[in-house]
């Protein structure tokens, strides 16, 4: 699938969003934008042509119409046409880039709460694909009735509606490509590791527990995080860790013992082959507070 790709912070800027209905017979002019025109067809279909290449936008489907290429309507519709469309923007410091999205690793980021930097993301957008009306349509009707009665306060709840519009975008192409089975298991298998810290770790009981062999549970995670379910358990351990260290006073064998590591040594080691620091060491550096 071809998606547009944008690396964030910072996120796009929406200019504006509008809903139409086109008759038959009516044919979408010759332009070229500054920005992003996001088109979604919710009745009929709308004919498009950028740059030479052409698109049939039947109900259920989206188009992103790209700055600076022309584009126009390369027929009339048939039909009554429904369409909503989104205009936004990127800084001058952002550029998005057109790729072939084939899969879905998520590495997971290094990071603390003792960060004071932004962490980098991505926000993928599907150049032309199928959509979900019903998850997405509600979204865009309550944007619509944002932007048709705009202040500076509702000019911030409309940026964060086209955030939560763009991650359901994202979602729907994970759940229609054909890593979808594997990417979800990928994520029950993270949720199960991340629920059960505290008690051993069983291969077999997580074959019971999600009803798929272990091994193939094992692929789909590292396919999509890199690791293991053992590393990863034993990362969601030393995150755990590194929390309670900077946040209490707990002394560091009850703190082992609360991460699922009953043996002190072994987490002292566990914990120092993660971080380069022996968790006393850690807390030295990171803690937020003492008492006295």
């Amino acid at each position: 699938m071809l998606v547009l790709e944008l690396q964030v912070p910072p996120f796009p800027l929406l200019a504006a969003i509008g809903h139409t209905e086109w008759q038959p017979g009516m044919q979408h002019a010759q332009r070229s934008f500054d920005v992003f025109d996001l088109i979604i067809c919710a009745k009929g279909a709308l004919y498009m042509e950028e740059d030479g290449l052409r698109y049939e936008i039947a109900e259920g489907m989206m188009l992103v119409l790209e700055p600076g290429k022309d584009h126009r309507g390369y027929r009339p519709t048939d039909v009554q046409t429904e369409v909503y469309w989104i205009h936004f923007q990127l800084s001058s410091v952002q550029k998005m880039i057109l790729k072939e999205k084939t899969t879905w690793e998520q590495p997971l980021l290094q990071q603390t709460d003792q960060d004071i930097e932004a962490p980098p993301g991505v926000i993928e957008i599907p150049k032309f694909a199928v959509v979900d009306l019903r998850n997405l349509e509600p979204i865009l009707k309550e944007m619509l009735e944002l932007h048709h009665v705009l202040t500076r306060q509702r000019s911030f709840e409309l940026h964060v509606l086209l955030g939560q519009f763009l991650l359901q975008l994202q979602k729907g192409m994970r759940q229609n490509s054909p890593q979808a089975r594997s990417y979800f298991l990928s994520e029950k298998v993270a949720t199960y590791l991340g629920q059960r810290l505290e008690q051993p770790f069983d291969s077999g009981q997580m074959e019971h527990d999600l009803l798929y062999h272990f091994d193939y549970l094992a692929r789909c995670l590292k396919q999509y995080t890199g690791m293991s379910p053992l590393q990863y358990r034993h990362h969601l351990q030393m995150e755990k860790a590194k929390r309670l260290l900077a946040h209490s006073e707990l002394p560091l064998k009850r703190i082992g013992e609360l991460c699922g590591l009953q043996d002190h040594n072994y987490f002292t080691r566990l914990f120092k082959r993660q971080t380069s620091l022996t968790p006393g060491e850690y807390r030295k550096k990171h803690q937020l507070y003492f008492m006295e």
